[in-house]
């Protein structure tokens, strides 16, 4: 018994030191080939207090709507934070990508659409336009960034928008601002994020969690 016992521990610590370095396994949740199964940010993805995961399925369009948090979104000063959009994958692809939909561009003007989406079916430009609105009120641009494939979703792509202005190092967010307390957001056109995630980077204890 004693010997069973300890070889169930050596499994569940050699299942731990594994972590988030493991391939996870395929998602099989997906209820159809359209519309995958949601799988949220959890375990080694949230890595500090900061982070917050909004299980709310926005549907953004032309027009400017409030999405309020239902807990202020608390800034972390020591890293970089940004919004993720979580969308389903399949209908598009990145402005960034070689692909004959996106146009070649090293105009500065279109430091604007980098990072945005291009949806597949018509080429169409999806490019979301968002401000963070601070406890004080003081409203804060953020815009495309960068992207995320999830290492837990192979469905999903995020639009991630931060507070780049260019090529420069991204501005803080203004220090009278403890906390964003809502969010106003539109598109050039519209599409669905399945969920929000408000994610800590570039932090000095990243790789420390």
């Amino acid at each position: 018994m004693r010997v069973k016992n300890l070889a169930i521990v050596l499994l569940l610590l050699l299942a731990l030191a594994a972590g988030c370095s493991r391939d996870p396994a395929p998602d099989t949740r997906t209820s159809r080939p359209d519309d995958p199964a949601v799988i949220y940010p959890s375990g080694c993805a949230i890595k500090f207090p900061e982070d917050r995961v909004i299980k709310k399925r926005v549907q953004v369009t032309p027009r400017w709507q409030t999405i309020v948090f239902g807990k202020p979104l608390k800034i972390n000063r020591e890293g970089l934070q940004h919004m993720h959009l979580a969308v389903i994958k399949h209908p598009y692809i990145s402005t960034m990508d070689d692909h004959p939909l996106n146009p070649e561009c090293n105009a500065p003007e279109c430091a604007v659409d980098a990072f945005s989406l291009r949806r597949l079916s018509d080429g169409a430009l999806v490019r979301p336009e968002v401000f963070l609105v601070g406890d004080n009120g003081e409203q804060v641009k953020i815009r495309p960034v960068g992207h995320l494939n999830p290492f837990f979703d192979r469905n999903i792509i995020t639009i991630e928008l931060g507070t780049y202005a260019r090529n420069d190092y991204p501005p803080p967010f203004p220090e009278d601002i403890k906390a964003f307390t809502s969010m106003r957001i539109r598109a050039t056109e519209p599409f669905v994020a399945q969920y929000l995630w408000w994610s800590v980077d570039r932090h000095p204890d990243i790789f420390n969690r």
